[in-house]
């Protein structure tokens, strides 16, 4: 799950099998199964990208917990499962699954540059970035170096986080990054992501498809 959040931003719709409408000589079928991960942009259910989707019978994850919706903040990146009516466009979700980019405290700031450092990983700040109500000013300068966040966004080729959603994190909150891994050294049991070199000697190994990192 966490490596379909790193690469998978765009979306996926599987047609599902079965009963439709018709129009002229093809099937139109009512429903459809999708994949679809995008950022949350407003609730009352939960909207992605724009589009409804109902999360009454929904299993909802935030971060690996079991959480309720109001745990979930508009410009976070979801990766919802489900189906979506092929003429309304509403959705009714199976899951929806947000996962952080990065956790952890700041290291570095650069004002002009837009930027900031947390555990090796460099995070853009855009006009289009949503900010928690608890940071004020709700722009880069409302952070500091030292103060632990939650960030969630894009990343492009280069590791680069484009943040759609800055948070404060809680209090004993876990470290957390997602990335590509670089710099594997097998022997040693280290690897990086991007600038964060990770140690995973004593660490619990799990979801990998050759059983360990690579």
């Amino acid at each position: 799950m966490k490596a379909m959040f790193v690469s998978f931003a765009t979306l996926l719709v599987l047609v599902a099998c079965g009963g439709g409408s018709m129009s002229g000589t093809a099937m139109q079928p009512a429903m459809q199964v999708v994949a679809i991960a995008g950022t949350i942009t407003a609730f009352g259910s939960v909207y992605v990208n724009g589009v409804r989707y109902d999360v009454s019978g929904a299993t909802i994850r935030r971060n690996g917990r079991s959480v309720t919706q109001s745990a979930l903040a508009v410009g976070e990146v979801a990766l919802v499962s489900g189906h979506q009516h092929a003429q309304t466009g509403q959705g009714t979700a199976e899951s929806v699954e947000v996962e952080d980019n990065v956790i952890g405290p700041i290291a570095t700031i650069d004002i002009a540059g837009g930027q900031f450092t947390v555990l090796g990983q460099t995070v853009l700040v855009t006009a289009n970035t949503s900010f928690d109500m608890n940071i004020t000013p709700a722009d880069l300068t409302g952070l500091q170096p030292g103060e632990a966040v939650e960030v969630s966004g894009f990343a492009d080729a280069n590791g680069v986080i484009t943040a759609t959603r800055i948070g404060r994190a809680e209090a004993g909150e876990p470290l957390q990054v997602l990335g590509t891994i670089t710099g594997f050294d097998a022997m040693n049991h280290v690897f990086m992501i991007n600038g964060l070199k990770v140690d995973f000697t004593t660490a619990s190994v799990s979801g990998f498809t050759s059983g360990a990192p690579a």
